[in-house]
Formats: C-alpha cells, structure tokens, sequence
C-alpha cells in the first residue's frame, strides 16, 4: 500500500514537470523538425519536400563557412578559454595580495551582457572615434594606417573572438568553487612531505579537476555553438561570410530571405551538432577516467 502510494505521489509530482517540458521544449523542436522538411516561407503554409532544404543548405558555400567557423569558435573556446580560467583559479586559490579585488574585476565582463560587450568593443575600436585612437595619437601612431579591425575580412574573425575569449571568470568561479571543496589535510600531507606549489598543482589540484574541467568544455562548447548576439553586435557576420557562424546564417535566412523551411534546417543542424560535441567530450573525458583507473 505504501509502495502504491509513493508511486502516485511521485507521478503527481512529476506530470506538472513533464507537461511543461513538452510545451516550452518537446513541442518547439517537434515543430522545428517537422518544418524543416518543408517549404515554408512567410507566405505559404509548410508544404512537406523531405530533405531539400538540407540539400540546399549543404550545396551553400557559405553554410559550410558558418560550420567551420563555428568548429573553430568550439576548439577555441573549450581549450585557451577554459584553460585561462582554470590558470585563474590556480593563482587565486593562494590568495595572493589583492586577490578579492582582482576576482571581482574578472568576473566584471562576465556579468555585463554579450550584447552590451559587442557594442562596447565596436565603439573602442571605430576608427573615427574610438577610444583606442587618441591613444594611438598620444603614441605618435598614425591610425589612419591601422587597418579597420572588424571591417577588415583578414582580421574580423580573431577581433570578434578576442571580444570575449579572455574573459572566463565564469569558469573560474567554478574552478574555485571545486578547489574549495578538496580537503585540506591533502594539501597539509604534500606541504609535510615538502611538495612545493608547483608539485601540489600538477598532483593533487589538476587531477582531482578532471571531472568539472570536462563540465566546463561542455559547457563552453555548447554556449559557442548558439553564440549570437556579441557577433552580430559587432560584424553581423561579415565582412563577407570571415565572422558567419550557425546562428547568425539561421537568422539571416529567416529575416532577410524570410525562408523558415530552411532556418529550421540550420536549426536542425544545430541541435545535431550540440549533440555531437556534448557525447564526444563526454566520451573523451570517461575514457581518460577508465585509462586513469585501470593504471
């Protein structure tokens, strides 16, 4: 009887949950499915064509730059990105003079909208009035032969990624949080035993962060592969197709080319490739956990 009733209870409580995941997410994506296998614009009601919206896309020089560059913003993102925060933490949990005021100055960015950061970066950075000219001036640098650094396709790409790839106080505050719960009397055991800082680091610390290291890439990962508003703050994805990622070419063929057959497709691809990168690093990171335990 007390079986049955735990289990009514648990479904009574469980049903709400399900019902609103199936509105607010099952629902969208069943939707987003179903569209994007059809022909559907702003003017016409979804008429079912299988796969040619995929077809489309992938004959699409510039889908196929958006991926790449999409790839890359991943590979970047889930390794100098991550690894600057971990180094952060790795200085901070010894709490160095000042150390308070240099966590809260870092994790400044981090707070201050994407949006907001774009905007604030290509107003630094104009070459009619930007911060960084009368600085220039100050220096005796012409800036006028200081080439436009997010209107210039050779540069634009790694000027939109330094908008953002330093600031990893997020991580860090996650890194610290982990340090914080590693029991002392293991750091206490390595002192004795006259481990230096750099031996309790790499034996002790590094190790025991394997776990939320891996939290970290996949979150980092994934959050690059929706990245939208600091890129198209700053050069909606141009000049050219050097700055296009997924979300900035899944808006531009829903809002300029009005085709939402074919932006539910990038969706589509998008989701797919979330999938992908959360199960590799997953995968990667257990087979580093199983190599470690059978050694």
């Amino acid at each position: 009887m007390k079986t049955k009733n735990r289990g009514l209870w648990i479904a009574l409580f469980t049903i709400p949950c399900m019902i609103l995941f199936a509105i607010v997410y099952a629902a969208p994506i069943v939707t987003v499915l179903y569209t994007s296998l059809c022909n559907y614009t702003t003017f016409s009601a979804p008429v079912f064509t299988g796969i040619k919206n995929f077809v489309t896309i992938f004959q699409d020089t510039d889908f196929l730059v958006s991926i790449r560059n999409t790839l890359v913003w991943v590979v970047l993102q889930s390794t100098f990105h991550v690894s600057l925060g971990l180094l952060m933490a790795l200085v901070l949990r010894r709490k160095p003079k000042g150390w308070k005021v240099v966590r809260t100055a870092y994790m400044i960015p981090n707070i201050v909208p994407t949006a907001a950061t774009g905007v604030m970066f290509t107003l630094l950075l104009n070459p009619s009035f930007g911060v960084v000219k009368p600085f220039l001036d100050f220096l005796g640098v012409d800036y006028s032969m200081v080439p436009n650094l997010f209107g210039n396709s050779r540069y634009a790409f790694w000027t939109v990624t330094f908008t953002w790839i330093l600031y990893s106080g997020f991580n860090t505050i996650i890194f610290l949080a982990e340090m914080g719960a590693i029991d002392k009397e293991i750091y206490e055991a390595a002192t004795v035993d006259g481990a230096r800082p750099w031996q309790v680091d790499r034996y002790i610390t590094l190790p025991l962060m394997k776990n939320i290291f891996g939290t970290c890439v996949t979150l980092a990962s994934v959050a690059m592969v929706s990245q939208f508003d600091i890129i198209y703050m700053t050069t909606k994805g141009g000049p050219g197709n050097s700055t296009l990622n997924l979300p900035i070419y899944l808006y531009k063929a829903a809002t300029l080319e009005n085709n939402y057959g074919k932006a539910n497709a990038v969706g589509v691809v998008q989701i797919v490739l979330g999938l992908v990168l959360v199960l590799l690093i997953q995968r990667l990171f257990q087979e580093r956990k199983e190599l470690k335990e059978g050694k």
